[in-house]
């Protein structure tokens, strides 16, 4: 099997990388920096046409958003354990990851991306504000998701907490006070600690800040 997984430095692209590294299987990371446009060129168009990333190339057939994305790589390798065992928990894994892409990012890419959004000073700064306010909500509302628990579903890291690592640390980015939030910031660290993450956080040139 041959797996490349087109990703940005620090999106949310993050996510999938994080897991392929703890999969431990082959894959090649291919830098698409979004900063520099790279998103929009003809080369990635061809893989992405709509010139987002991720992007998971998997024997030349190509998977697109993070959800599909994630599930793919949990559920398609078992006897890694990042994919929950339960059907319950795969259906709560899937519901916290698509409110994670639906609602969650996009609170972010208002206060971030605006300009995406509306044109226009006036408009811009009040998207940005609304923004802010939504993706604190929703930060907050996952301090209290993972409250008692040592991981996001179920009784072992999973996908799930990969993708949750991307909105701590674009909460840091913007310099939201995550440590108040006690439980999302305790589950973090616990993601830190892993060697996988580590080493993929060195490959992007990343850190949490």
């Amino acid at each position: 099997m041959k797996i490349a997984l087109y990703y940005s430095p620090g999106a949310c692209s993050l996510a999938p990388h994080i897991v392929l590294e703890e999969l431990g299987v082959p894959y090649e990371a291919v830098r698409i920096s979004t900063a520099e446009g790279k998103q929009r060129t003809p080369e990635y168009l061809k893989v992405n046409p709509r010139g987002r990333v991720p992007a998971l190339a998997v024997d030349g057939k190509v998977l697109v958003e993070n959800v599909a994305i994630l599930s793919y790589l949990g559920g398609g390798f078992p006897d890694r354990g990042l994919w929950p065992r339960k059907t319950w928990d795969q259906a709560q894994a899937l519901s916290l990851m698509a409110w994670l892409a639906d609602t969650v990012h996009p609170a972010y890419a208002h206060l971030f991306r605006p300009e995406r959004y509306v044109a226009g000073e006036a408009c811009i700064e009040a998207v940005k504000a609304g923004g802010k306010k939504n993706f604190g909500d929703c930060l907050a509302e996952i301090d209290r998701l993972v409250a008692g628990r040592k991981w996001a579903i179920g009784e072992r890291f999973s996908v799930v907490d990969a993708y949750l690592l991307v909105f701590y640390r674009w909460g840091n980015r913007i310099g939201h006070p995550m440590k108040d939030l006690e439980h999302y910031h305790a589950l973090a660290g616990r993601v830190l600690a892993r060697p996988a993450v580590k080493r993929v956080l060195a490959d992007e040139g990343i850190t949490m800040a």
